[in-house]
């Protein structure tokens, strides 16, 4: 069963992670890029973070506490998941 959250805007939702980059274009508008590790919600991050990501975590590509730091993952909603995905060009 999947974990839910009380959004203010969308009331009892899926809960989603992204980095603080892509949350931050609900209010900004920007397109920023769209990475995910599944579908059909899974966790999400900009090209900013893919970018430090790849150069952090070598030929593999791993996440480490370099790259989490830079991501600052937040928590969303999976309406507002799905509304940063839409924007973010997905």
């Amino acid at each position: 069963m999947k974990s839910t959250i009380e959004c203010h805007v969308h009331g009892e939702q899926e809960q989603t992670f992204v980095c603080c980059h892509l949350a931050s274009t609900l209010s900004t508008g920007e397109n920023v890029g769209f990475f995910w590790a599944s579908e059909p919600r899974g966790d999400a991050w900009c090209s900013s973070c893919e970018d430090v990501r790849i150069a952090e975590g070598g030929i593999s590509g791993d996440w480490n506490d370099c790259s989490e730091k830079f991501a600052n993952i937040q928590l969303l909603c999976g309406a507002c998941y799905d509304r940063v995905r839409a924007q973010n060009g997905l």
